[in-house]
């Protein structure tokens, strides 16, 4: 038996931050710019400090070095060097990197490196902020008093893949830092916040485009009723009044863009009828003539938010910054800001202006949940029980008690119910929350989840049968159910309508790789680029795909990118952790066999007792992209797996 060859060496994980936004915007200069930074900074700095250069991804670099030091000193240089030469560039066509630097043991294969060590690496790179340095401890403390900067103490950070909680610290790159210190608690804290501030965008910009609505939970069992009635729309809960924005003065082409900006922003309130109510544009302005206060405004429009905006001038278009704030207390509880290339709405603008949206709207729902936590539980009426259930469960979750989440949702959505049956907030997110994924990581009895879910969303749709986010959700329990042509007539119906809709393409993406038609598959997970970046799902779908089509060292390379994103339970259920097969058998295809037997040995990690492909075949979920396709089996076959 051959021995792996293994040895202690400095990781470092470099990304550049949008890639494929940067991409869709100016593919040619894009790539022209990166070619220039490797050229006169990037590979120069590497070579100096005497690095090696594992591999390349188009978008990201991973690199060896025998000193943490000179690690760490070639990282710092890189990010100071992007700064100074971002200097002048529109926020729209900089690049930036982040950059993760762990010290491990690796194992070397033909040339590239593998092992915790580098996975580590790999996770530090995404908690980095754009233009920084994020190192584990091991790192910390071997530079801590022979480099001349600061860190920053972000704590224990459970990352995905890691069993053990990883000790984060923040290279501090201004010169203001005091060398050689480790500042900890208020560094921390601001950092956190703005971890969370990053993760609720994730939550609430999916939500409203339609497939996030997970994190907007209910239940079914009805428990103890409470007293007090049904919301109305006399309610003033999640009330906002969007000001007219603030144009540039004296640019005229500002003034449009801002204008349009108030407008776009008032369209996507009134699109949240379920969750939000929004005063009239007319009325806003007739208040901002009367009053400039924030809490006499939200007084005068009887509203308890206020949404703001600021256009400012950019070398190329125009940055736009919206926050919102509490009417009550004045306190800014939300800020997000948009790059307005040449003042044009782009399909990814459209897109990245929802995102925005939901997460202003979600800090707003946070102020409301807890100011219903000042009330006794019996007092609370459907929307304080529906607003403590969505918070409740998204911290839960959000820290992995996936069944902690449900129950404590259930307990008060189920009370909402026992007020409003027909509550279409209640049925939306009951449907949401037992059809979603998440429940197969705890639940006994999925099928009963998801008997409760369809009913909620039967019940629902009745009532909208036109909801975009609902037909989606119809749409993906068709597939799951194996009935691809009914869910692909949805999934187009609801693009008709929107055919920005990157949650229906990726559907109807899925729906044509089952149907045996991998090209047109391809073809509709391309055009969610056009809108946004992939998710670990794209990745994990487009890896299926490629491997179909016979494109092994893409199928390869989308399969790793997916698995860097997913957590344990993804990876060990049956119908998404089937990606990890896809990886070892696209290796296999290539004739890569130690790289195919790593791979395998990552799947075996997460999943017990299935090693052989009769088991393989056994465990994998019906709806797995690749369930009962046999050239996957035979890929496997080239990798050393046994029948």
């Amino acid at each position: 038996m051959t021995r792996e060859h293994r040895r202690l060496a400095a990781i470092v994980s470099a990304d550049v931050v949008g890639y494929s936004l940067l991409m869709g915007r100016d593919e040619s200069a894009t790539l022209s710019a990166l070619k220039t930074h490797r050229r006169e900074l990037i590979d120069p700095k590497i070579a100096e400090y005497d690095g090696r250069i594992v591999k390349t991804t188009g978008d990201g670099l991973l690199l060896e070095f025998a000193s943490v030091v000179d690690a760490a000193r070639c990282a710092v240089d890189v990010q100071r060097g992007m700064a100074e030469r971002n200097v002048g560039v529109a926020p729209d066509k900089r690049i930036d990197f982040r950059i993760g630097i762990n010290v491990g043991d690796i194992i070397i294969d033909d040339g590239d490196i593998f092992g915790d060590g580098v996975n580590v690496a790999a996770r530090l790179e995404t908690l980095a902020d754009p233009g920084g340095i994020c190192v584990s401890r091991a790192v910390r403390d071997q530079v801590l008093d022979k480099l001349s900067f600061a860190f920053d103490d972000l704590g224990a950070q459970a990352v995905k893949n890691i069993v053990r909680p990883v000790e984060v610290y923040r290279v501090v790159l201004d010169s203001e830092a005091a060398p050689g210190v480790v500042r900890g608690t208020a560094q921390r804290a601001r950092r956190t916040s703005a971890r969370s501030s990053r993760r609720a965008w994730v939550f609430v910009s999916v939500a409203a485009m339609g497939i996030g609505m997970a994190a907007w939970t209910a239940s079914k069992f009805l428990l103890s009723p409470a007293v007090t009635a049904p919301y109305s729309i006399e309610d003033r809960r999640m009330t906002f009044a969007v000001l007219p924005f603030q144009p540039p003065a004296g640019d005229a082409t500002g003034a449009q863009v801002a204008s349009a900006m108030t407008e776009a922003v008032v369209s996507s309130l009134e699109g949240r009828p379920l969750l939000a109510q929004v005063a009239s544009r007319r009325s806003a302005e007739q208040a901002v003539a009367r009053r400039a206060a924030a809490k006499d405004l939200a007084s005068d429009l009887n509203v308890h938010f206020l949404i703001r905006g600021t256009v400012t001038p950019l070398t190329s278009g125009y940055n736009v910054e919206l926050l919102v704030v509490d009417g009550a207390t004045e306190r800014v509880i939300d800020t997000k800001t948009l790059a307005v290339g040449n003042g044009a709405f782009t399909p990814r603008l459209r897109y990245e202006l929802e995102g925005a949206m939901g997460s202003l709207t979600y800090k707003a729902v946070e102020v409301e949940a807890q100011r219903a936590r000042g009330k006794p539980l019996e007092a609370l009426d459907v929307r304080d029980l529906s607003f403590r259930a969505m918070v409740d469960w998204n911290e839960r979750k959000d820290a992995r008690d996936e069944k902690g989440a449900y129950t404590t949702a259930t307990d008060l959505l189920n009370r909402a119910l026992k007020i409003a049956p027909d509550d279409p907030f209640a049925l939306r997110v009951t449907a949401t929350v037992n059809l979603c994924d998440c429940v197969e990581g705890w639940s006994n009895n999925v099928e009963e989840q998801q008997a409760i879910g369809l009913a909620a969303l039967e019940k629902y749709l009745q009532r909208d049968p036109d909801s975009p986010s609902m037909r989606i959700l119809k749409s993906r329990v068709y597939a799951l159910h194996g009935r691809f042509e009914e869910s692909l007539l949805i999934a187009d119906s609801v693009l008709k309508k929107d055919p920005a809709s990157t949650q229906a393409l990726e559907i109807r993406g899925y729906d044509l790789l089952k149907l045996g038609k991998p090209a047109e598959a391809l073809n509709s997970l391309h055009q969610v680029r056009d809108h946004r970046e992939w998710g670990w799902r794209e990745a994990a779908l487009a890896a299926s795909i490629y491997y179909v089509l016979a494109q092994d060292e893409l199928a390869v390379q989308m399969a790793q990118q997916a698995k860097t994103q997913m957590n344990r339970e993804e990876l060990s259920n049956p119908r998404l952790g089937a990606l990890s097969l896809t990886l070892v058998a696209a290796e296999g295809r290539l004739g890569r066999r130690s790289r195919a037997k790593a791979a395998l040995a990552d799947f075996k990690a997460a999943v017990d007792n299935v090693d052989t492909i009769s088991a393989m075949k056994q465990w994998m979920h019906p709806a797995a992209d690749l369930a009962d396709y046999e050239p996957l089996f035979a890929g496997l076959r080239l990798a050393g797996v046994g029948d």
